[in-house]
């Protein structure tokens, strides 16, 4: 559900390997699909999918009671996925949010259930170059696959996640989704937001002073917040999780440039009010400031707004 980049990735390669993939999207990319096989290209090699059944709209899927559904629609169209896709939703199906930001996966708990659902840390990261054909364009670690409220056994989400690494996406079972998805958005927060504004690389935002401290201001805000509303990170120090963002995670996804960039060109809107937004509301929910997390959210707001 959503099948731009990250879930035409996932389900072209599901289905090469044999599983039975239906893609629901927008056109010209479903168009292309249909009419040729999706190419898949980029750091995983080159990849054709000729098996997948491409929509545009849940209503024209003609199969019921999938065994998972994947949500990797942008976060602010989560609700309307979820509602569009539970008539395909059998007694057995799991759906998995592979997404940005948090509250994804309450979202889709609060409409299908917990026994349904999974949450999702994505490390990878892909485009539509042209329709019918995506590209990964960067690789940052496992994908993680869990269950935040523990009512989905890890044995079931174990064997999900070994379907995904059968076919080239590396993929652990969880316990711990919840911190692993914080994880994620200090990433993202760290991040996203100053890369679209710059226009720059992830690469480039450490190698100034100015921005390497708007950069530790983020992750202090969000380990106050987290610290607050009792979410167990797997950093016990913000410290710990700068060193590792600027010594491991940049370097490896140096070259990337966040997909915000990309959003405020097209004119389209972002998902800001999910990373740095959240961190912002959150923080006024428990009375801890985020001064850094709700100037990001207001100027890439005003971007939006500007054009």
């Amino acid at each position: 559900m959503g099948a731009g980049a990250v879930g035409s990735v996932a389900g072209g390669l599901l289905s090469g390997a044999g599983h039975k993939v239906h893609l629901v999207g927008r056109d010209p990319h479903m168009e292309a699909i249909r009419l040729r096989p999706l190419a898949i290209g980029g750091i995983w090699g080159e990849h054709r999918s000729r098996d997948l059944e491409a929509h545009t709209d849940a209503s024209q899927v003609p199969r019921k009671n999938f065994d998972l559904i994947l949500i990797t629609t942008k976060t602010y169209d989560t609700e309307t996925a979820t509602d569009q896709a539970s008539p395909l939703v059998g007694k057995d199906t799991l759906v998995a949010s592979l997404q940005n930001g948090v509250g994804n996966a309450e979202s889709i708990a609060a409409r299908l259930g917990v026994e349904r659902t999974l949450g999702a840390r994505v490390m990878f990261g892909a485009e539509v170059v042209e329709p019918g054909r995506v590209e990964v364009t960067v690789m940052g670690g496992d994908l993680m696959l869990g269950s935040p409220t523990g009512a989905v056994s890890i044995s079931r989400i174990g064997e999900i996640a070994r379907a995904f690494s059968q076919v080239g996406i590396s993929a652990q079972a969880t316990d711990r989704i919840t911190g692993f998805l914080w994880g994620k958005l200090l990433y993202s927060c760290s991040l996203n937001a100053l890369s679209a504004l710059l226009g720059v690389t992830y690469g480039a935002l450490p190698k100034a002073e100015s921005t390497r401290s708007i950069i530790r201001e983020v992750i202090g805000e969000i380990f106050a917040v987290a610290a607050e509303h009792r979410v167990e990170l797997p950093w016990p120090r913000p410290e710990e999780f700068r060193d590792l963002l600027f010594g491991e995670l940049v370097p490896a996804t140096a070259a990337h440039r966040a997909s915000m960039h990309a959003d405020l060109k097209a004119g389209k809107r972002t998902e800001i009010l999910a990373l740095n937004g959240a961190i912002d509301r959150m923080g006024a929910e428990v009375e801890v400031p985020t001064p850094t997390n709700s100037l990001l959210t207001r100027l890439i707001c005003a971007r939006e707004s500007l054009g």
